[in-house]
């Protein structure tokens, strides 16, 4: 992939608080906001740049997503829901007394 100025691809809303977006090394972080927050026209640019593959290691490794775009593109890509750690609850250790 050469060099790809994301801001300039994507409707700006969803970068304003970004500073240099390297499309390799920040992959997740794209794929990941513009699956939450990105429209349709994003979404086929996303989709332009980054193949299926990618958007399947994005859905499958980050918590952080919205648990209704999770549970979306685990349906579209055929990913198991128990795979997609945005949909697990979440239970953080009990504290010692």
């Amino acid at each position: 992939m050469n060099k790809t100025d994301i801001k300039s691809i994507f409707s700006p809303s969803l970068f304003w608080d970004a500073g240099e977006i390297d499309a390799v090394e920040h992959a997740l972080y794209v794929i990941a906001r513009v699956l939450d927050f990105g429209d349709i026209e994003d979404v086929h640019a996303l989709r332009k740049i980054y193949p299926d593959e990618k958007i399947v290691e994005t859905v499958r490794t980050r918590r952080n997503l919205l648990p209704k775009t999770g549970k979306y593109w685990a349906v579209k890509l055929n990913i198991p829901l128990e795979k997609v750690p945005c949909l697990r609850k979440y239970y953080p250790p009990k504290q010692l007394a």
